[in-house]
């Protein structure tokens, strides 16, 4: 099933499998544990934050003002592919080239023109070297496969490819179309946009106050993850947990937590505490 055609059921059972997801013709199959131990989380994750850059972020780095509202005047004409692509200079470039090797498990990345990026070209014999050591396109070739067998990126997949990756590796959650698709249209529902915006981040704040205010300053890592669902869950331990994928593994850590902050609610309930926010360990999270 293609990504757009995904309800948000369709999106979180193909999550919770560790499936992959179509995008056009392209495929996207979500990294294990030990394939990111094996590539080196580090570098994994330097690979994701260069390509989990928006459009907002890039115009709000520039400093030169006049370029800055014109760029703001055209955002609307813009996306982010173009900065990687044209506008964003040689290392940015060169960013997105080896996060698209990774994504798409290929050292084979080679762009045909601006806003074409070719997968595997080399490979399926659709470019070649001639005699001066330049590529070109064998046409008898291209002619010959058929369009399920040419993957490109471009700057109309680009954004659905970037948002699969911040699915699978649980950088963002999935949502119902009608909440993706919101658009503050007016004034009175961009204010009341804005207005979720800051409670949510004051939630943030309370939230790390708290860890904080419990002595805990270090922020938990990834291995602290795998350590905790290897050893709470009553399915996944230290052999098997390298088979499952980032996002399996942080939504089991998600739902062990809100497991045990109920248990915690109703031995607090039972011991007479009052206004305790009971949530269900079923609950969504």
């Amino acid at each position: 099933m293609q990504y757009k055609e995904m309800s948000e059921v369709d999106l979180k059972l193909t999550l919770l499998s560790g499936g992959e997801i179509e995008i056009d013709n392209l495929c996207v199959k979500p990294y294990t544990l030990k394939e990111i131990k094996d590539y080196g989380y580090t570098k994994y994750q330097e690979n994701l934050q260069w390509v989990s850059l928006s459009l907002d972020d890039f115009i709000n780095s520039i400093d030169d003002k006049e370029k800055k509202k014109f760029l703001e005047e055209q955002r609307d004409n813009l996306k982010a592919f173009d900065f990687y692509i044209k506008l964003g200079g040689t290392e940015l470039f060169e960013a997105l080239m080896r996060a698209l090797g990774m994504i798409f498990r290929t050292d084979d990345v080679m762009v045909l023109s601006e806003g074409v990026i070719a997968l595997d070209f080399v490979k399926l014999g659709i470019l070649v070297k001639n005699e001066e050591g330049n590529f070109e396109v064998n046409d008898e070739k291209l002619e010959s496969l058929t369009e399920d067998e040419i993957k490109i990126v471009h700057r109309d997949n680009f954004d659905d490819i970037i948002q699969v990756i911040k699915l699978q590796n649980y950088l963002e959650k999935p949502k119902a179309k009608e909440e993706e698709d919101f658009n503050p249209a007016d004034e009175g529902v961009r204010k009341l946009k804005e207005h979720m915006e800051k409670m949510r981040a004051k939630v943030e704040k309370a939230k790390k106050q708290q860890q904080e205010d419990n002595g805990d300053d270090r922020e938990v890592d990834v291995a602290d993850i795998i350590s905790a669902v290897s050893s709470k869950s009553n399915s996944i331990n230290k052999l098997n947990i390298w088979e499952f994928t980032l996002y399996q593994v942080y939504d089991e850590y998600a739902r062990l937590e809100l497991i045990d902050n109920y248990d915690f609610s109703i031995r607090a309930m039972m011991a007479g505490a009052e206004k305790i926010n009971l949530k269900h360990w079923s609950s969504r999270l």
